[in-house]
């Protein structure tokens, strides 16, 4: 136990009193990976679905009051295979960052994953395939067949999904999705896109840049980045 403690990587991101994040620690970046880009200075609202907000409110909440109870301040963050526990604590004005503003603290610590000394000797699982696409709709979420996705666009920590019948949101990150969709059908044309082949009409150049031109509603254009080209070409025989 004491092993594992020693060891444990322990993130922390400081939040000032309107909950934008003013700083993150080595430790975080690791834990947080690509989620950490563009994290300074975003507001913590901002990177979470309406329907999460009103759960990380009472998070901070509790965080600002003595008697809460210690689970009151903590949280379990669902990343692609992995658990992040997250626990918040507000420091003292006296130690606060921004003067004149209360700052809280929240600190990152891995679960479900096995130690350091172990990891070689278990293997990680592939991701689970996705048989539905969850997006939200409404108050409620609908799964989405994923024929029915023409392309998928980063938005933010989280993703886009257009359909011919309209966008939808989703909460999980492009990178997740490109590890559990199927490989024959969806491609990573951009770090921001993910085209469904099945519904790509045909690729253009413009000003020496490539795109898909898809068969939706406006004929939407998928960009295609230099560091991707070439893949593609491969792989659609051009």
């Amino acid at each position: 136990m004491d092993y594992a403690l020693q060891n444990m990587d322990v993130g922390l991101v400081l939040l000032d009193g309107a909950r934008r994040v003013l700083a993150l620690n080595p430790a975080a970046v690791r834990l947080l990976g690509e989620r950490a880009a563009g994290l300074v200075g975003a507001y913590l609202h901002d990177l979470h679905p309406p329907s999460h907000r009103a759960k990380v409110e009472l998070l901070l909440a509790a965080a600002g009051d003595p008697s809460a109870p210690a689970s009151a301040c903590s949280m379990m963050v669902a990343l692609p295979g992995r658990v992040l526990v997250v626990k918040a604590t507000a420091l003292a004005p006296a130690v606060a960052v921004t003067e004149g503003s209360a700052v809280t603290a929240l600190m990152l610590m891995e679960g479900g994953r096995p130690a350091a000394a172990d990891a070689q000797a278990v293997p990680v699982p592939p991701p689970e395939p996705l048989v539905k696409l969850p997006v939200e709709k409404g108050q409620g979420i609908v799964l989405l067949d994923p024929a029915d996705a023409v392309y998928l666009q980063a938005d933010g920590h989280y993703t886009t999904v257009h359909t011919a019948d309209g966008a939808f949101f989703c909460g999980l990150p492009l990178s997740e999705l490109e590890a559990r969709l199927d490989a024959r059908s969806f491609v990573r044309t951009h770090r921001g896109y993910i085209v469904n082949l099945r519904h790509a009409r045909a690729v253009e150049r413009q000003d020496g840049r490539a795109a898909f031109v898809m068969a939706a509603p406006g004929a939407p254009r998928v960009p295609v980045s230099r560091n991707r080209a070439e893949a593609l070409k491969k792989r659609l025989a051009l």
